[in-house]
């Protein structure tokens, strides 16, 4: 990647962008302390939603610092991509400004006025997620790492990969090496890993495909009734909870000896399904 140049109109432009962002964060953080001290609710529901809100806001300015030093090393002719994101920082802003006036003045829609900042809340996680995965995509258009030909060494680095949370690549490594290697001990945890990338990744299509493939090729493997918790997981996440019984239940069937049947006991107590 070429160096920035940090005198260009760009830069600056993006300079200004991210302080839009820090202004945000900063705002969310005053208004949590609000919330906190807010004598007109009750005080039930103030503890509760305060310290909700409190702990995502948390949660998006350590995300909102790491992001900014992301950005900052990507080329300028990528900051294009970043201009919807901007536009929806400077939109939250004015409506939480909105918020924090009505509780300065002490409106009697307090109670409503949370519900509209977590929902904004919720929208900037979205966004930051949006976000994340375009500053990844970037990387990954400028630089593919090489796969190494040796066994070891793909295995291995495709572990690094997974443990840096590097999902993408983690998952063309290990795939490869599925591929070269079918036979090999670790060709079912390098599935299962392929499937929890992708899970992490939210394409459970793919994560549930790559589940089916241990179940199919590597049924009596260490990892197929791990695979079926992860399953039942996946599809309660696509909002499938009939599938997701069925993957716990074909477990203790299938698996009746298993360490992972306990778990699925367990998750089919808390299951509701209607």
């Amino acid at each position: 990647m070429n160096e920035l140049n940090i005198k260009s109109s760009k830069y600056l432009d993006l300079k200004r962008k991210l302080n839009a962002q820090k202004q945000y964060k900063s705002l969310l953080i005053k208004l949590s302390l609000m919330l906190l001290s807010s004598p007109l609710l009750s005080a039930c529901v103030t503890h509760y939603r305060a310290l909700e809100i409190e702990t995502r806001i948390l949660v998006l300015e350590s995300k909102l610092d790491q992001l900014k030093k992301d950005v900052i090393q990507q080329d300028e002719s990528q900051n294009a991509t970043l201009e919807h994101m901007s536009s929806e920082f400077k939109r939250f802003n004015k409506e939480i400004l909105g918020i924090v006036d009505n509780l300065r003045k002490g409106s009697a829609e307090d109670i409503g006025n949370i519900v509209a900042l977590k929902e904004l809340i919720q929208k900037q996680q979205g966004e930051l997620s949006e976000l994340q995965f375009k500053l990844n995509q970037m990387r990954s258009n400028q630089q593919e790492m090489k796969v190494p030909k040796d066994k070891e060494q793909l295995y291995q680095q495709a572990e690094k990969l997974l443990l840096k949370k590097s999902y993408r690549e983690a998952i063309r490594f290990y795939s490869e090496f599925v591929k070269r290697f079918p036979e090999d001990v670790r060709a079912d945890d390098s599935l299962y890993h392929i499937a929890e990338g992708y899970y992490h990744q939210a394409r459970y299509e793919d994560c549930a495909r790559a589940i089916q493939q241990i179940i199919n090729e590597y049924p009596n493997e260490n990892q197929a009734d791990k695979a079926l918790i992860l399953l039942s997981d996946t599809y309660l996440a696509m909002d499938d909870c009939s599938k997701a019984k069925d993957a716990l239940s074909y477990l203790k069937d299938k698996y009746p000896r298993s360490n992972q049947k306990r778990i699925a006991d367990r998750k089919l107590k808390q299951l509701r399904c209607k």
